[in-house]
């Protein structure tokens, strides 16, 4: 059976760190995050928003 709109939108929200970095640019595949921790993840998301903000700075010095 498989699980309505509203659960997987509630596990995707709930994994959205995870979902994050693979919808991201950085070349980060399912098996990556399968091999990481939590830690390791938040890591990732955190260098992903330092990386947007100097893109962004980057842009306004253009």
């Amino acid at each position: 059976m498989t699980i309505s709109k509203a659960e997987a939108e509630r596990r995707a929200r709930e994994r959205w760190p995870m979902w994050r970095l693979l919808l991201s640019d950085m070349n980060i595949t399912y098996s990556d995050l399968d091999r990481m921790d939590f830690d390791d993840i938040m890591e990732a998301n955190a260098a992903l928003d330092i990386h947007i903000k100097q893109q962004q700075k980057d842009q306004q010095k253009k």
